[in-house]
């Protein structure tokens, strides 16, 4: 099993954009990869931080796909301008306890 994720700092006053950047951004990387699921969750605590997963990629194949994209670079780089940070990563399941 394959995820992506993020964790994003939003510059103050730019969480509204923030969302509306990337739930454009996986909307159109879910035309593309169907199978996949994409989620961004807020921090109750920090409004300004915010994490995202991808779940569902077959394989890194896909995920280097994804990310070589026009399309994912253009909103990758529209994000990053409302961030103070972030950071993305690929993770593959270590353990699963039911």
């Amino acid at each position: 099993m394959i995820c992506t994720t993020g964790i994003w700092v939003v510059k103050e006053g730019r969480e509204d954009e923030f969302v509306k950047r990337w739930e454009e951004s996986a909307g159109n990387l879910s035309l593309e990869f169907p199978d996949v699921r994409f989620r961004l969750l807020r921090d109750r605590e920090d409004p300004r931080r915010f994490v995202s997963l991808g779940e569902g990629w077959r394989n890194l194949e896909q995920v280097e796909a994804a990310r070589s994209l026009p399309s994912f670079q253009d909103a990758t780089a529209a994000i990053w301008r409302v961030l103070d940070s972030g950071d993305m990563s690929t993770l593959e399941l270590a353990v699963e306890v039911s």
